[in-house]
């Protein structure tokens, strides 16, 4: 396996059609591999599932460097205070004041609106015959459910939706998606600190009375980040998850046989492919030895989940997508260490119902198109076409 590399080879089309065999190729290499992105910056490619770990937790990467600033515009400003730009101590805090919305206790007290959601969806799809798998199966879900934890009215759903599509997709290049957003958290937090209601951001403002509040920025820079992330990667999740039962006929067929085995779906779909290729932009805090090389003072850090999770080295056959493999839990496809994901325990709830009520209720799904025209770009942009 060649271990000669392009300067912005991940960027290529035929590496965007098989990141897999690049991160191979990485993982070979036995450094970490330089590459050029799309505005001329060089990062460091790490994919093997040890040296992702030890990248993940190591206390000389982080995401801001000295000079780093809170940004000038609003919207630079409020992307700079979320959870996923910010080391300790502020992370600390700031996840401090937000995991009591994700405790054990409070997924599980969803768990029964969940499924009758996740219920209503699949007694629509039934009825349909046929249908998008993601505009009427995967996405309603998860909107749905972050949108009920955070307190928006149904009825303002749909521009959260929106809000969220534009900012995730990079195509919020003036932050007019942004403001609006924080705009309409502006006025939804008022609200709740005259009325509070049970949801995040009541408990949220009601902090304000202890001395213990977040201030503007934090307050919606937190906001949008539940609702992106608990939207788009729980929406990946299930989405790929059918995708992959469907172009895996043994595999759909033991779930149908056996609809307990959706949790292993779950994690199988979180190795096989999750929702996130490589970790937000992290840097070296000084030349830092990693994955059999060394990294430049201040230079960015790429760890690759999915290269860390078709590792062979920890996992057998990794390219070989099966439900029924015992160490599939093993992946790290939400994170490690004080990064992992906050909202990790709610999203495999979603997607496990959802699982379990697919093949329960639509055991006769398939997709309606050539399985090959359903690649990554097309689940995103232009759905995928299922029928009973």
């Amino acid at each position: 396996m060649t271990t000669e590399f392009g300067l912005s080879e991940l960027w290529e089309p035929a590496t965007r059609r098989d990141p897999h065999t690049f991160y191979a190729r990485v993982r070979a290499a036995g450094r970490p591999v330089p590459q050029i992105d799309p505005g001329g910056n060089r990062f460091w490619v790490v994919a093997r599932h040890a040296d992702v770990l030890e990248g993940l937790r190591h206390p000389e990467i982080g995401h801001r460097l000295p000079w780093h600033t809170h940004g000038e515009t609003e919207a630079e400003r409020i992307a700079a205070r979320q959870l996923i730009s910010l080391d300790p101590p502020d992370h600390t805090r700031l996840r401090g004041l937000v995991s009591r919305a994700f405790t054990a206790r409070m997924v599980a007290r969803l768990e029964p609106w969940i499924a009758e959601v996740a219920d209503g969806l699949v007694a629509r799809a039934r009825e349909l015959g046929s249908f998008d798998g993601v505009a009427d199966l995967a996405d309603p879900l998860p909107v749905n459910v972050i949108a009920q934890l955070v307190g928006v009215p149904e009825e303002d759903r749909g521009m959260f939706r929106a809000w969220s599509a534009t900012i995730v997709s990079a195509s919020d290049w003036d932050g007019s998606a942004t403001l609006a957003f924080a705009a309409y958290v502006d006025d939804l937090a008022a609200l709740r600190r005259k009325a509070p209601a049970d949801d995040l951001i009541s408990e949220l403002v009601a902090l304000e009375a202890g001395g213990d509040a977040l201030d503007r920025d934090e307050l919606v820079a937190m906001v949008q980040l539940l609702l992106i992330a608990g939207q788009e990667t729980t929406v990946d999740v299930i989405v790929n998850g059918v995708r992959l039962l469907l172009t895996h006929p043994d595999q759909w067929r033991d779930l149908r046989a056996d609809p307990s085995l959706a949790g292993a779906v779950v994690e199988e779909t979180l190795r096989f492919r999750g929702p996130v290729e490589i970790v937000p932009p992290r840097f070296a805090f000084r030349d830092l030895d990693l994955a059999g090389g060394v990294i430049p003072a201040y230079e960015r850090v790429a760890l690759s989940l999915w290269g860390a999770n078709r590792d062979p080295e920890v996992f057998a056959d990794p390219d070989v997508f099966d439900v029924h493999r015992p160490d599939a839990g093993r992946h790290i496809a939400f994170g490690h260490g004080v990064h992992f994901c906050l909202g990790a325990a709610l999203g495999r709830l979603e997607a496990r119902i959802m699982f379990d009520r697919v093949a329960r209720e639509l055991g006769t799904l398939r997709l309606a198109v050539d399985p090959a025209e359903v690649d990554d770009f097309r689940l995103h942009h232009g759905g995928m076409p299922l029928s009973l």
